[in-house]
């Protein structure tokens, strides 16, 4: 993990912790104190305990999704930005009211974690974490600023906005509820349905709410910018295979989907084809690259990966769990897959074959 902090996840019963190492001296336990009398949306709440001789703070984060795990595979659109961006505002709000250091608030992505049901985002207060808060607001800023669906006028516009104030204002945080309290809440629903109306396009928006014309001209050209799809296809090694039999060259192109890594399922033989990664596995339907039919699967559960050549295996911290050849997954966790391995998602059993040998 970045900047040291090896976080790791723990699972009791049907619970997960993230457990990050506590580096904080004596003078720092109030804070963990007023954090467990204050219990907190924005702030998860901390326990701290020992392990092999070594502090630890313990945070229960329940189904919440890791933002760098949710928005690998989704864009931020506008419902999904508001309700961060309001909960960013909410947590230096009370962060200012139990006294607490800004600094100590862990802005990384892999840190911040949101409930996919609303989009409400919750944050991890690390006491002697001290890491400058106006650096890593305008790197989560930044982070948002890559995942945003560029296609959503609307939601870049207020990206835009709230950077501005967050980054120029002096009161920037004060500056920034006012913005988000001109926004409308999203429609029910528009959470997982591209219901809401867009806004005219960034350029026709009032000038008067544009501040700094260097970064609307830096931010500007962003929007030119679409994310592309990540292909990651498993290409066969060489384009043409020689036929013994018929002494004939046989092209390769007709068997492209034996040549890609596939899923096949044990109850009813289905073959699932992965053409690119990573390849998300749950039942929020549209979002998703297979959405297996029970209902113990959650929205995100599983994700399949290449990470240097080979395929891994993570669970997105999901409800009932994933197994791989019968062995639990620790959430966020890598484990690379063999061929023929079993992967269990709740009550789904899948075969994995690698697609280098004929199934």
């Amino acid at each position: 993990m970045r900047d040291g902090l090896n976080g790791r996840y723990v699972k009791e019963y049907l619970q997960t912790y993230l457990v990050l190492p506590f580096s904080g001296d004596v003078d720092e336990l109030y804070k963990l104190k007023m954090l467990e009398n204050n219990r907190s949306e924005e702030i998860l709440n901390p326990d701290l305990t020992v392990d092999g001789g070594a502090p630890f703070c313990k945070y229960p984060i329940g189904g919440r999704k890791s933002m760098d795990l949710v928005f690998r595979t989704l864009s931020i659109d506008y419902p999904k930005l508001l309700q961060i961006l309001k909960s960013f505002a909410e947590l230096f709000r009370e962060t200012a009211e139990l006294l607490l250091d800004p600094d100590d608030m862990v802005l990384l992505p892999e840190y911040v974690f949101v409930n996919i049901s609303d989009y409400k985002a919750s944050f991890v207060c690390l006491p002697g974490y001290s890491k400058k808060v106006e650096k890593q607001a305008e790197a989560f800023f930044e982070y948002m600023l890559n995942r945003v669906d560029y296609d959503d006028k609307r939601a870049v516009a207020l990206l835009y906005d709230c950077y501005v104030l967050v980054m120029k204002e002096e009161q920037g945080l004060q500056a920034l509820k006012e913005r988000l309290a001109e926004e409308a809440p999203a429609p029910i629903g528009a959470l997982y349905k591209e219901t809401y109306e867009q806004t005219p396009e960034i350029e026709n928006i009032p000038s008067e709410k544009r501040s700094e014309p260097s970064v609307r001209k830096w931010f500007s050209g962003m929007l030119k910018k679409k994310k592309e799809p990540e292909n990651s296809r498993v290409d066969c090694e060489t384009e043409r295979f020689f036929d013994e039999s018929t002494k004939d060259t046989v092209l390769l192109q007709e068997r492209r989907e034996a040549c890609n890594p596939c899923l096949v399922c044990m109850k009813n033989d289905e073959k699932i084809v992965m053409e690119k990664f990573p390849f998300t596995i749950g039942s929020l339907s549209g979002h998703t690259d297979y959405t297996p039919a029970s209902r113990n699967i959650s929205r995100l559960h599983a994700e399949i990966r290449r990470i240097g050549g080979k395929t891994s295996l993570f669970d997105l911290n999901s409800t009932n769990g994933t197994r791989l050849n019968g062995r639990e997954l620790i959430p966020g966790e890598e484990y690379p897959l063999s061929n023929n391995d079993r992967i269990s998602l709740a009550d789904v059993d899948l075969i994995y074959k690698d697609g280098l040998k004929a199934s």
